[in-house]
C-alpha cells in the first residue's frame, strides 16, 4: 500500500520540483543574464587579443638580429608601443576581478563619488602645475581606478599630453591609443592627431601623414581634422 501511494505522489513531487525551477529561472531578470554573456565575450574577446599582442611581440623581437640597421628602430617602436597595450590590458582585466560587471540590484553603481573623480582634479592639477611625470601617473592611475566611467577616455588622452611634454612620444602614442577604447570618448580626434605629431617629432614622416589623413578621414567635422590638414600642406 505505502508502495503504491510513493508511486502515485512521486510524479507530483517531480512536476512540483519541475515548477519550482522553472518558476526561479522567471525571476531571474533577462537583462542580467544578458549583460553577463556581454560581458563575459567582452572579456574573453580582450583576453584573446592580449594574447594575440603577446605573440606578435615575440616574433618582432625574433626579427631584431636580422633587420636592416635602418629599420630597427621602427620595429624596436611597435615593440614599444605592443607592450604598453600589453599592461593597459592586463591591468584593465585585472581590474574587472574587482568591478562589478552586472550590479544585482538593476541600478548603476556610480563610478565615483562626485562628477569628477578626485583623482582626475589632481592629475590636472599636477599638470597645470607643469608637474608632467606626475600627471601622467596620476592620469593613469584614474583609468584603472574608474575603467568604465566618462573619465577613463580623457585621462588616457592626458597621460599622452603629459608624455608629450616630457619628450616620451612613443609612450604618448601608447596612451592616445588607449584613448579608442572608449567609443563614446570626445578626446578621439584629438588623439588621432596628437598620434600625428608624435610620430612627426620622432621623424616618422609617412605614418604621421597618415595619422593625420585618419584625422581628416574619421573626424571631417572636428577642429582637428583643419589642423590635420595645415601639417599635411607643411609636409608636401
Amino acid at each position: 500500500m505505502k508502495k503504491s501511494l510513493l508511486l502515485l505522489l512521486l510524479p507530483c513531487l517531480l512536476m512540483s520540483c519541475a515548477s519550482s525551477k522553472k518558476s526561479a529561472s522567471a525571476d531571474t531578470p533577462k537583462e542580467t543574464s544578458e549583460a553577463e554573456s556581454t560581458n563575459s565575450e567582452r572579456l574573453a574577446a580582450m583576453a584573446k587579443h592580449l594574447d594575440f599582442l603577446s605573440k606578435r611581440i615575440d616574433l618582432l623581437d625574433s626579427l631584431t638580429y636580422i633587420l636592416p640597421i635602418a629599420l630597427i628602430s621602427e620595429n624596436q617602436l611597435q615593440i614599444a608601443l605592443l607592450r604598453e597595450e600589453v599592461t593597459f590590458l592586463r591591468k584593465f582585466l585585472e581590474n574587472q576581478n574587482h568591478v562589478p560587471l552586472v550590479n544585482p540590484s538593476r541600478q548603476r553603481a556610480p563610478d565615483a563619488a562626485g562628477p569628477v573623480p578626485p583623482e582626475y582634479d589632481k592629475a590636472q592639477f599636477l599638470f597645470n602645475q607643469k608637474n608632467y611625470e606626475a600627471a601622467a601617473k596620476q592620469f593613469e592611475k584614474v583609468t584603472v581606478l574608474y575603467p568604465r566611467s566618462d573619465w577613463a577616455g580623457p585621462a588616457w588622452y592626458w597621460a599622452g599630453e603629459s608624455q608629450m611634454k616630457l619628450g616620451n612620444f612613443a609612450l604618448a602614442i601608447s596612451a592616445f591609443e588607449k584613448v579608442f577604447f572608449y567609443p563614446e570618448s570626445i578626446k578621439q580626434a584629438d588623439a588621432q592627431f596628437q598620434i600625428g605629431i608624435c610620430l612627426l617629432r620622432m621623424g616618422s614622416r609617412e605614418h604621421a601623414a597618415t595619422a593625420f589623413r585618419k584625422v581628416q578621414e574619421f573626424y571631417p567635422r572636428s577642429p582637428r581634422a583643419l589642423q590635420a590638414q595645415a601639417e599635411l600642406k607643411k609636409m608636401n
